[in-house]
């Protein structure tokens, strides 16, 4: 599939790109299709604009091919326009973005099955910073509450993202202690993200919304369905650089995203418990089977979010341009004084303070004290 999307971006100008979008917004948003809809009418048309631009007779072929469901592409395009669709996302403070676009996250291009687009309430996690999904039963005992919420604290401390599914239990008190503890947090729904669900959950998704983001690849107005549920798990497991796992019963959703992490390449650690604990038997299960054992916030920290958080920080030093390079290369842990760096790496102060800026703004340093910086 990002094969074909490759084709669809190369060779394609500005308007042309533009065009895409938005079609692909309004294929996206089409009541009650979904990604084997999506993906079986671009198979057909090529492109979502030529899907939109396509005669009404095209899609009521399908209908006598038996694809009964591609009548909804004839009633939606009767009521509504690709550029009236534009403008109801955007009053509705949702944006789209999809496989063709800069911003899509590249670790979504690299999984088995990605999603050709998300609606997004918020913003993407930040790609230079870890990514830790954190999942577990609705029905959770106070301990995993507590554990749980120990996780973000400590995911949070360390300049990390939690990643969830705004769901009762686990997912939600994670979210919500990690956004408390001055972190960021993401939610991927098993409905529209025009939707709160669920509603008890308002106050949650407000703070999303403005430290994070809330996304779906399903279209706004989707209610929550089982069905819808296990299919966004792959993307709570396909964001995040690592997922663990607090309390889950022997068949869970929280099974279901560990598979789909395991699939995916992702570590996953899982939180041991007593053996006659039905909560625990799932997380056992999954050590049993080779998941990380999950023993402490702190060895956590130390063992794991501090090797995602080196593995990030090199990534991004590769993309650097060579000023970058030098003053990034002579910082460490302790703090160096301006005076030094420009001593060191040969910069007149004047581009020495712009490059100093453009590394904090990318948070790979920080300013420990007046004028003098570390790697954070």
């Amino acid at each position: 599939m990002e094969e074909k999307m490759e084709e669809r971006r190369a060779g394609r100008n500005t308007d042309e790109e533009m065009r895409e979008h938005e079609c692909m917004a309004w294929m996206c948003s089409i009541p009650g299709l979904f990604r084997p809809h999506h993906l079986k009418l671009l198979e057909r048309f090529g492109h979502a604009a030529d899907l939109y631009a396509a005669a009404e007779t095209e899609t009521e072929a399908m209908v006598k091919e038996g694809y009964a469901w591609a009548g909804q592409v004839r009633k939606f395009r009767k009521k509504h326009s690709a550029e009236e669709v534009s403008r109801r996302l955007a009053g509705q403070g949702i944006r789209f973005c999809y496989a063709g676009d800069e911003e899509f996250p590249e670790k979504l291009r690299q999984i088995p099955d990605p999603p050709l687009g998300l609606f997004i309430k918020g913003t993407f996690p930040d790609a230079t910073r870890p990514c830790v999904g954190i999942v577990g039963a609705r029905l959770c005992t106070r301990h995993g509450k507590e554990t749980a919420e120990a996780v973000a604290r400590t995911v949070a401390a360390s300049g990390g993202q939690v990643i969830s599914g705004g769901a009762y239990g686990i997912d939600g008190a994670a979210q919500m202690e990690a956004l408390r503890s001055g972190g960021s947090s993401f939610a991927f729904l098993g409905c529209g993200v025009d939707l709160v669900y669920p509603e008890e959950h308002r106050n949650l998704f407000e703070k999303m919304y403005s430290s994070g983001g809330v996304i779906s690849e399903y279209h706004p107005g989707a209610f929550a369905r089982p069905f819808l549920f296990p299919p966004r798990n792959r993307l709570i497991s396909g964001l995040s650089d690592v997922i663990v796992i607090v309390e889950a019963r022997k068949k869970s959703g929280s099974l279901i995203t560990a598979a789909y992490a395991a699939e995916q390449g992702r570590d996953v650690y899982a939180v041991p418990g007593r053996p006659e604990d039905e909560l625990s038997e799932g997380c056992n299960e999954l050590i049993s089977q080779g998941a990380g054992i999950f023993l402490s916030p702190e060895r956590f920290a130390e063992d794991v979010l501090s090797a995602i958080g080196g593995r990030k920080r090199e990534q991004t030093a590769q993309l650097l341009d060579s000023g970058e390079r030098k003053v990034y290369g002579i910082l460490g842990k302790t703090s160096v004084n301006i005076a030094e760096i420009a001593q060191r790496t040969g910069l007149n102060l004047s581009e020495l303070g712009k490059i100093l800026i453009d590394l904090e703004l990318k948070g790979l340093i920080r300013e420990a004290s007046a004028d003098s910086y570390l790697r954070i």
